[in-house]
């Protein structure tokens, strides 16, 4: 999606949430990215499970923020729907945000 809607206005960042100090869980994440090679910037939170579950409402990843151009968000959990509805949601949402002026 990031590479189809770029040109229109979409950016997209990633942000692992894996503990900073697992080295092994990092590593991990990172040769993941490695072989991903994703064209957007990627993050590694560096804060507490207990200050970003309660903060970002989710304890388990994947979890997706979707911004509009005002910084108005919706989150997409993919547990809070059935199937691969979350992906449709999430898809409309951005595609309506992205026709906004």
């Amino acid at each position: 999606m990031h590479n189809k809607l770029k040109d229109k206005g979409l950016a997209v960042i990633s942000v692992s949430v894996d503990e900073a100090n697992n080295k092994e869980m990092v590593n991990a994440a990172n040769a993941f990215l490695r072989q991903q090679q994703p064209a957007f910037v990627n993050l590694l939170l560096d804060e507490p499970h207990a200050f970003w579950s309660k903060k970002l409402n989710f304890t388990i990843p994947p979890c997706y923020f979707v911004f509009d151009r005002r910084g108005r968000w919706t989150r997409f959990n993919p547990t809070d729907f059935d199937g691969d509805e979350w992906q449709k949601a999430m898809d409309n949402a951005i595609l309506k945000m992205l026709d906004e002026k």
